[in-house]
């Protein structure tokens, strides 16, 4: 009779086999805080995450977006009316970037008119102030595509 024995988890010193990392998306990040903006662009990309395209207000991103396409768009809405307003021209393909691609929001705060704009925009994730380095993480980690999955227009 043999015995059967349940695998053993490995020591914690034993290499672990993960996938290949994704390559870094390009990301427009608009924030107007420098500090915020700074800490932002610098966990992304020491995580590896994104390569952000830093500007300081949203009238720079409806230049930039019409000039060049990006992977993601993670926007501060200080601006509100016209980070809503440039959300709705990339939606509607007046822009470089295609129509789908991920966007994600860093807001003060957010009452139930501005959510249901946001849902219908199509943003994926919400960061409300003050938030966590984690938030960030996992804000830009859900605007990576899949691989197969291209948001750049043609």
């Amino acid at each position: 009779m043999a015995l059967i024995h349940a695998p053993q988890p490995l020591p914690p010193h034993a290499p672990q086999v993960h996938a290949p990392a994704a390559p870094p998306i390009d990301l427009l990040l608009v924030e107007p805080q420098f500090l915020l903006r700074r800490t932002v662009a610098a966990v992304a990309r020491d995580m590896r995450l994104a390569n952000p395209r830093e500007i300081t207000t949203i009238e720079q991103a409806g230049s930039l977006v019409s000039l060049q396409a990006f992977d993601a768009l993670f926007l501060s809405l200080d601006e509100e009316v016209a980070a809503l307003e440039l959300m709705s021209r990339v939606r509607n393909g007046h822009t470089k970037c295609l129509p789908k691609v991920p966007i994600a929001v860093m807001a003060a705060a957010c009452d139930t008119p501005l959510a249901l704009r946001l849902k219908h925009l199509e943003v994926r994730r919400l960061l409300l102030r003050p938030f966590k380095v984690k938030g960030v993480l996992d804000a830009i980690a859900a605007l990576r595509p899949a691989p197969a999955e291209s948001h750049r227009a043609a």
